[in-house]
């Protein structure tokens, strides 16, 4: 029996020698074929979702990721509303969101007028997301980005397209075509901005400080700060000419702004003159 026994263990322990060699080779082989870029890529896509998800659930919608990409990201259902609320919207349900991010990074960031950062980025649409958004009417694109330095409640943005629009954006050439699909451009533009120097610089020349009293805000105030002004962040999307003069030059036009998730399912309606 002790023989026996002894044949059994040794028996095993040259399975499990077999089996961790094959975890070891198999990891490292994911190792090597793993694209960083792309689960990077992956995840920061998750967090955009994310976002939108949390805006749906606290305006009392249920949000749920889809396991995989079947053109729709999110369906979004109404069931506390139908439940608690007098409002049901039952023909807008289920509804469907297909979401683009964008992390945008301080090299993307131009000086705009008044100190405004301004930062100019696109989206890529494919034509099968397009084509699946028009034949399920309840839908929309939700385009997500997020300034630097990175994931804050602060720092993302988000507007949205209806399924319903995206005729109209082939129209009138913002969305603009390309070998796979279409491309959006669009520029933000953040509050108006003022430098710790200019700051300096300005109450020295009016004599409110002296050299002490500038040493000392250098010290204590950040490089840029927002100006005290009646302002408002600006969303822009760019479109193609419409002029046959010209070649490939953008026309920048203010149709959009971020989106309200409070009025949702209720999208506003885009002038596009």
């Amino acid at each position: 029996m002790k023989l026996k026994h002894n044949k059994w263990y040794l028996y095993i322990l040259k399975v499990r020698k077999i089996y961790f060699t094959y975890l070891v080779i198999v990891s490292n082989y994911r190792l090597v074929i793993m694209d960083n870029k792309f689960f990077d890529r992956l995840y920061k896509g998750y967090s955009a979702e994310s976002f939108i998800t949390g805006q749906l659930f606290e305006n009392g919608f249920e949000a749920f990721r889809l396991p995989a990409d079947f053109g729709i990201d999110l369906v979004v259902t109404n069931q506390f509303k139908n439940l608690h609320s007098q409002k049901k919207y039952d023909n807008f349900f289920p509804f469907g969101f297909q979401v683009k991010s964008r992390y945008l990074r301080q090299s993307d960031s131009l000086q705009g007028p008044n100190g405004r950062n301004e930062y100019q980025f696109y989206f890529l649409l494919k034509n099968d997301e397009i084509r699946i958004l028009k034949e399920f009417s309840n839908s929309a694109y939700a385009f997500v980005f997020m300034i630097p330095p990175g994931f804050s409640m602060k720092n993302i943005y988000a507007f949205c397209i209806h399924s319903n629009e995206i005729d109209n954006m082939i129209k009138h050439k913002f969305f603009i075509e390309n070998s796979d699909g279409y491309k959006l451009n669009v520029c933000f533009r953040g509050l108006p901005q003022q430098s710790r120097e200019s700051l300096i610089d300005e109450m020295l020349d009016k004599e409110l400080i002296d050299e002490d009293g500038a040493s000392f805000l250098k010290k204590k105030l950040p490089e840029t700060f927002q100006r005290n002004w009646n302002a408002s962040e600006g969303f822009y999307l760019y479109r193609k000419s419409s002029s046959n003069n010209s070649t490939d030059n953008l026309v920048i036009k203010s149709i959009i702004s971020g989106f309200d998730f409070s009025k949702f399912p209720s999208f506003p309606k885009i002038r596009y003159s």
